[in-house]
């Protein structure tokens, strides 16, 4: 059984709300968040990404060939949440609704690393295996410390300065065959190319990930942002599955009940990465989750039914973006629930 040390609620959260004219504060969670994923789940925008270490005014929106986005939609960071600029459509429209995946990472405090070749700046979580990582492009192959103390198995990397979706590595997986030749646009459609440019086809280690030339990544002298995930028992997933294209699909074991699911066809062009999430009014009735939001996109879609298990999930639909016979899917997923906590409780059965 996947044990854990701490709860997950205390380091990760997927809250929700209705957005209005004015600004709107988002409280209760557990802890100060650093890092927001947010996306209006009832209607068409864009997701949107923000960190504390980078500050409130430089936005990523992932959904196209976008370059930093200065419009301030976090107002601030809470003790408990954030508060929002209101009557701004992506995050905070009068009656619209919401939701955000929010991690905690250090308060907003960076620290210097000079473990790679290139220095950086980080601001870490290593309780729960999460940092973000600035630093500035070089446009050549390099190293980059990451601050989590193992090695990282899902990367998200983007020179801020340049039109693009951004670029993603994951590491967790048995299916494909050396991952860190390979690489994924993050926010787009399209599968999985082999590219040298991207990770320097070198795995990540427990102090340093590897950069290549990739504009996309590395652009030289622009300011560069990296999301590094660790894979932590009871907590965090990442991965690949295969689909089977039946009603039953390919059960995905987490060692955990997920709370935020994150798909993308490794394989196939036209997929969409999409995610679900516990929590969106309306859209989930024991463990089904019946809404996907599209990153790759600006739009939202029924029917994209993926059941939420004690110890994972499935597809339970035969469709394109998550469940297409012999289709590989990769996926990173989030905790709700462990399967065994650190107070001994086992979680329930959906």
């Amino acid at each position: 059984m996947a044990f854990i040390s701490f709860q997950p609620h205390d380091h990760f959260d997927v809250p929700t709300w209705t957005g209005s004219d004015s600004t709107t504060t988002v409280n209760g969670m557990a802890f100060k968040p650093d890092i927001l994923w947010m996306k209006k789940y009832d209607g068409s925008s864009s997701p949107m990404c923000n960190n504390s270490s980078e500050g409130t005014a430089k936005n990523w929106k992932p959904s196209g060939d976008n370059a930093v986005d200065t419009t301030v939609y976090v107002a601030s960071y809470t003790a408990d949440g954030f508060t929002l600029t209101g009557n701004i459509s992506d995050t905070n429209d009068n009656g619209s609704k919401y939701m955000a995946g929010c991690w905690k990472l250090n308060g907003a405090t960076t620290a210097s690393n000079t473990t790679g070749s290139i220095n950086s700046t980080v601001q870490a979580n290593t309780t729960s295996g999460v940092s973000v990582i600035q630093w500035t492009g070089t446009g050549a192959n390099g190293t980059i410390g990451h601050g989590l103390g193992v090695a990282p198995k899902f990367l998200v990397t983007k020179s801020t300065e340049t039109a693009c979706r951004g670029l993603a590595l994951d590491m967790g997986t048995t299916i494909v065959t050396d991952p860190q030749t390979d690489v994924i646009t993050w926010g787009g459609g399209g599968a999985i190319e082999d590219d040298a440019t991207a990770w320097n086809d070198t795995a990540p280690t427990s102090s340093v990930f590897s950069i290549g030339s990739d504009a996309h990544s590395n652009a030289s002298s622009q300011a560069c942002i990296a999301y590094a995930f660790a894979e932590v028992q009871g907590f965090s997933k990442f991965g690949f599955y295969v689909g089977n294209g039946l009603v039953k699909g390919t059960k995905t074991y987490c060692g955990f009940k997920p709370k935020w699911i994150m798909i993308k066809s490794s394989s196939n062009a036209n997929g969409d990465m999409i995610n679900v999430a516990s929590g969106l009014t309306g859209y989930g009735l024991g463990g089904l989750r019946k809404r996907r939001l599209i990153w790759s996109g600006n739009s939202h879609e029924d029917g994209n039914t993926v059941q939420v298990e004690s110890n994972g999930f499935r597809c339970v639909i035969n469709d394109n973006d998550c469940n297409i016979e012999n289709v590989i899917y990769w996926y990173m997923a989030f905790a709700d629930v462990p399967m065994v906590g650190s107070n001994g409780t086992v979680a329930l059965a959906t």
